[in-house]
């Protein structure tokens, strides 16, 4: 179920736009001298009234209506609008851009300019999410504090948004508040990390009737921002009770465009995405690897009549669940545990108990690359084809160059882009230029991974 609840007023631009509507409308009426109450009583069906949600039903209402919005924000719709999955996955080598919108072109090709209109309606919605995963904590805890999963779900959720906020945009992103309206104060990429934290710890101790998969998913949600910080030990232990088989997924109807996976629908119905294959030389080979965890099939050519569009078997339809956080996840973040411990022989061992008890058939045993810089490689590598198209390809890219010391023309897709213009050096999503009425936020604190 998705929510419209809110709508548009998470954002400053938005509010100010709203504050500015208000008054024009209230000095037309003075100069008017109409009935101002008769006026007032028109209702909005788009526009719940507080006093509704303050209720068991109205509170469990939000809580159904936050997950809709924050599987709007990571996934995508289909009504045009794409989420952080498809971003990230343009941004980096999981996917070509098969359509003609140029906003789109400058995400693949690394030349985002922070006036792109396309930028702005991704991001506005991932802080629609995070506003509204915040605010139905309490409503919940007031008026509908069983079950306590729920509680500790949207805690989750918020959690995941700071990620995806860390994973894919600059450093110095604002997060502001409209109940009283706070103009929020940029936080570092490293704050953001710090700040999902915060909220995962809190998911982890609302433990009445707290569900097992709720706290596995803050427990991945939590070493996925501890990974992001360079804690790698720590994100292990984090996830040590997790099991292999365990996954916290959006689910999907047809009911409307709003709930249907975005993703299948980039990719399979209006073909903008398509799966690359060795983009801009660094990119890896998923199409041609014949991998069975990055199956596509040729779709002939995309909306642009000229790219070679291919579809990704994993979400074949538009009800096709998608992970957003999974045991799969868990084993590959003890895997680089074990490899920045300097433990060769167990680190290779997760990563190959994972290709002959995860999938079916078997994937063949991996070999130690005898390097620590193919053993880096091949631990990416394993990553990307595990959790292709779950949106943490981007944020991966952006580790090895923070963490590892890569150089971004070894990392991210360089040299030409196969539609002309060479690729840029961006290797993070600029904050919108609307977001530049926050009298607190002057642009991005950087542009480093």
């Amino acid at each position: 179920m998705n929510s419209r609840t809110m709508k548009d007023r998470t954002m400053t631009t938005t509010l100010r736009s709203e504050l500015g509507r208000a008054l024009r409308l209230a000095a037309a009426l003075a100069f008017i001298g109409c009935d101002t109450e008769e006026i007032l009583s028109v209702e909005d069906p788009d526009i719940i009234d507080p006093n509704n949600v303050n209720t068991p039903a109205g509170a469990n209402a939000l809580y159904a209506g936050t997950i809709g919005e924050f599987s709007f924000a990571v996934v995508g719709d289909a009504g045009g609008q794409e989420g952080q999955i498809l971003v990230g996955g343009l941004m980096s080598d999981e996917y070509i851009h098969s359509g003609t919108f140029p906003t789109r072109l400058e995400y693949e090709q690394r030349q985002i300019d922070e006036r792109n209109g396309t930028l702005t309606g991704v991001f506005r919605q991932l802080q629609r999410a995070r506003w509204l995963a915040d605010e139905t904590v309490p409503l919940l805890r007031q008026f509908s504090p069983t079950p306590g999963s729920r509680i500790a779900e949207m805690f989750a959720l918020a959690g995941l948004t700071y990620v995806f906020a860390g994973e894919t945009y600059c450093s110095g992103v604002p997060f502001s508040d409209i109940d009283p309206l706070t103009f929020g104060i940029p936080l570092t990429t490293a704050q953001m990390f710090d700040t999902a934290l915060a909220r995962f710890d809190s998911s982890l101790t609302v433990t009445a009737d707290s569900s097992v998969t709720i706290r596995n998913l803050a427990r991945l949600g939590r070493a996925r921002a501890l990974l992001n910080l360079g804690q790698y030990a720590a994100a292990a232990a984090a996830v040590a009770g997790v099991p292999t088989n365990f996954v916290y997924q959006t689910t999907h109807t047809t009911t409307s465009g709003r709930q249907q996976n975005g993703v299948h629908v980039f990719n399979w119905l209006s073909e903008r995405w398509s799966v690359a294959d060795v983009e801009g030389i660094n990119g890896l080979n998923y199409r041609s690897a014949g991998d069975a965890r990055v199956q596509v099939v040729s779709g002939g050519l995309g909306f642009d009549a000229t790219t070679a569009q291919w579809n990704l078997t994993k979400y074949p339809a538009r009800t096709t669940p998608l992970p957003i956080a999974s045991g799969l996840e868990a084993r590959l973040i003890e895997a680089e545990a074990q490899l920045q411990a300097g433990d060769n022989v167990g680190w290779l061992g997760t990563l190959n108990t994972l290709r002959a008890t995860a999938i079916v058939p078997a994937l063949p045993p991996l070999a130690d690359p005898g390097t620590a810089t193919g053993r880096v490689d091949l631990q990416f590598r394993e990553r990307a084809f595990w959790l292709y198209a779950t949106g943490h390809r981007l944020g991966d890219l952006r580790r090895l160059v923070r963490q590892y010391l890569r150089t971004e023309d070894t990392v991210f897709p360089t040299d030409l882009h196969f539609k002309g213009s060479l690729y840029g050096d961006d290797m993070n999503v600029p904050v919108p230029f609307a977001e530049r009425n926050n009298p607190n936020f002057t642009g991005c604190i950087n542009r480093d991974a």
